[in-house]
Parts: C-alpha cells; sequence; structure tokens
C-alpha cells in the first residue's frame, strides 16, 4: 500500500517534529500495512516554505535514518503546494515537486477559508499540459464544505481529490466526517491518503478508514481508492469508479 500524502520529514512544517517522531511515524505506517510514503511536507502555506532541492536533501535523510533502523519502509519527495499567484509560475519553470517520477501529479492544497479567483485558471493550464491536479482533503475545507458543487466542478474539469482516513474514521469533527462520505458518494473522491503528521494526534488511521470502507461501500471501492494510490506514484492515468 502506499501513502501519498504524509508529513514525516522532521522540523519543517506542522508534521514530526524530531528524527525519532519520524522513525516512530515510519515504523506505524508498516503496522498499518503501508509499503511506501511520499513525502509531502507544506509549501507555500503562510511561513511555511519547502523548496524542491530542500525536499530532495531532507528526503534523503530520512530514507537513510529509516534504513538504518532498518524498517522495511520506501520514501519518495514531493509536496504540499498551498495554490497562490505564483503557483502556475513555478510550476512550469520546474521548481514543484511532483508525486510521480514523470510530473503527471501535483498535490494541490488550497486555503482553508477561501478559494481563490484564479485557481481554475491555473487548475485549467495544468490539464491543459496533461497534468493531473491532485486536491488534497477537500473534505476539511470550508469553500467545498460549503458549496460540494464547487468540487464537482473541479472533478469534472480533470482534477481528482484525495480524501483523509481520518476524516473517514471521525478523528476531526462531525461534519468534517459526513462530507468524507458525502463526496465518496457522489464519486467526488479518487484516492485515500493519511496525511499523518504525528502518532499521538493525526496518525495514519488507514486500518481503521479501509475497514469503514470495506463495511459500508464494498471491497471493490475501498480497492478504488487504495489502487489508484498506486496509479497516481506510477503516474498512471486514474478513471472514474464505476459502480
Amino acid at each position: 500500500m502506499i501513502d501519498i500524502h504524509t508529513h514525516l520529514i522532521p522540523n519543517v512544517d506542522d508534521g514530526a517534529d524530531s528524527i525519532k517522531e519520524t522513525l516512530r511515524l515510519a515504523r506505524a505506517a508498516v503496522e498499518e500495512g503501508i509499503t511506501h510514503t511520499v513525502l509531502t511536507p507544506h509549501h507555500n502555506r503562510y511561513w511555511v516554505t519547502n523548496e524542491k532541492d530542500k525536499v530532495l536533501k531532507l528526503t534523503k535523510e530520512v530514507e537513510q535514518a529509516i534504513q538504518e533502523e532498518n524498517i522495511p519502509l520506501t520514501v519518495s519527495p514531493s509536496q504540499e503546494i498551498r495554490m497562490n499567484e505564483e503557483f502556475s509560475e513555478e510550476l512550469f519553470a520546474g521548481n514543484y515537486l511532483p508525486l510521480d517520477e514523470n510530473g503527471q501529479y501535483y498535490l494541490v492544497e488550497f486555503s482553508w477559508s477561501d478559494f481563490p479567483s484564479f485557481a481554475r485558471t491555473y487548475l485549467q493550464e495544468m490539464l491543459d499540459a496533461g497534468i493531473t491536479p491532485v486536491i488534497a482533503h477537500p473534505e476539511r475545507q470550508r469553500p467545498f464544505l460549503d458549496n460540494p458543487d464547487l468540487l464537482k466542478g473541479l472533478i469534472e474539469m480533470g482534477c481528482i481529490s484525495q480524501v483523509t482516513a481520518s476524516s473517514i474514521v471521525g478523528d476531526y469533527t462531525e461534519e468534517i466526517r459526513q462530507a468524507s462520505h458525502y463526496m465518496m458518494e457522489e464519486n467526488l473522491i479518487h484516492v485515500i491518503a493519511s496525511d499523518a503528521h504525528n502518532t499521538y494526534e493525526r496518525p495514519f488511521n488507514m486500518v481503521e478508514a479501509l475497514k469503514i470502507l470495506d463495511k459500508v461501500y464494498g471491497t471493490t471501492y475501498k480497492e478504488y481508492l487504495v489502487d489508484n494510490a498506486e496509479k497516481i506514484f506510477m503516474g498512471q492515468k486514474v478513471k472514474p469508479f464505476k459502480n
């Protein structure tokens, strides 16, 4: 199982606060059945910047630390990129890290409270260039909570979206839990990821979420959300779910 959204790199954002916590997260990932984590520190979010070269360097350090502890987990570098006015220019200048080696998918985050006026233009530019935006955790963001049709429109454009395991489990609010299920029922979700930040407040929760998916939606849909993580990582096309 591949987890395409994690915050294991220590001391760069609100994720792991030490290399010890990074290693605890790595062990927890393995216990959940995860074999590979994509490291996606926040970039362009408020005061947090994690530029491409920095993430590449730190990913190698995390990889070495994991190997020294003989933890059977592989990692790769990427970013959770907050869309701002410079997003498109920076993207096409090659300054961002994709989720896959071929540059087919980028993990895109919006403001918690606002959907910027330029967002649709930038997303369309990506799609026109053969790049698929992966919208991070729409079930946790106010613009999509207030207006699910906004997300539906982006999906119809060609974007795909990622639900957080802890949202399904109910570790955030009841509103977020209900929103995650509504979005899945409306086929607005394509992939599940943990968005794990630490082992005590924001863990992986993948096992528990997958149990709920299996029970509520069935094995086929659960496997669809899991398998698409591998498709994204391999740069392969993600197709809509067919009931």
